[in-house]
């Protein structure tokens, strides 16, 4: 591995562990066993590194984010109707994405207002999230839906957003010995929880799905 990736790398692990803010750029080379002049050849400080990071995360998330908005039948099972299975899926590989960076957002409003590229990086990634999900939220509830305001769907793909955004947050705030494949998990089945309120008499039947779906997920 290139000298600047095993920076990177480690970095990601110790701004993971202990908090951006808690690590500097000397901490970085000794856990490298390098000196900080090495360092500072690659990167000349910290903020360069969190800001490629970010770049990293950018990159990869909003290639996720768009696959279903280059594809609308991504998330289509073979006779065509809704399917919790492959929704589940997409969003576990967003919720991934995310932990593999949670350090960002752990500390997303921070970030946003010290780092002006991570807060214009985010208003992308917070467009394509919300496209995703009212994506998920009409093949999940669109039938359900149909003659209904488009505000309603508008309004569900915003509480998706949130959650996508600030659940691991959350999780930092009310579970600090997280499992983190539960972290991923509950996260998704909170997210597609939103969907039930619009089924009427098939929410209890679409939440149960979702919470077997869960319960394979977390014993697998």
């Amino acid at each position: 591995m290139k000298t600047r990736d095993r920076i990177l790398e480690t970095s990601l692990i110790l701004f993971n562990q202990q908090g951006e803010r808690n690590v500097t750029a000397a901490d970085i080379a000794l856990e490298l066993d390098m000196s900080p002049g090495n360092l500072y050849y690659h990167f000349k400080g910290k903020d360069p590194i969190i800001s490629a990071l970010f770049d990293r995360l950018l990159s990869s998330l909003a290639g996720f984010l768009s696959a279903p908005l280059s594809d609308p039948t991504l998330f289509g099972s073979d006779d065509d109707s809704p399917s919790i299975e492959q929704n589940w899926l997409f969003l576990t590989v967003v919720f991934e994405e995310m932990l593999a960076y949670r350090f960002v957002y752990e500390n997303l409003v921070d970030l946003m207002h010290r780092y002006p590229n991570i807060e214009r990086g985010m208003r992308k990634l917070l467009k394509l999230k919300h496209a995703a999900c009212l994506t998920i939220g009409y093949d999940l509830v669109g039938e359900a839906m149909s003659g209904r305001s488009d505000q309603r769907m508008v309004s569900l793909a915003d509480a998706m957003t949130m959650n996508l955004t600030y659940w691991l947050s959350y999780e930092q705030l009310t579970d600090s010995n997280r499992n983190d494949t539960a972290t991923v998990h509950r996260g998704v089945l909170q997210t597609l929880s939103y969907c039930a309120p619009y089924l009427g008499d098939d929410q209890s039947g679409f939440f149960d799905e979702c919470e077997q779906m869960y319960s394979q997920m977390i014993a697998s």
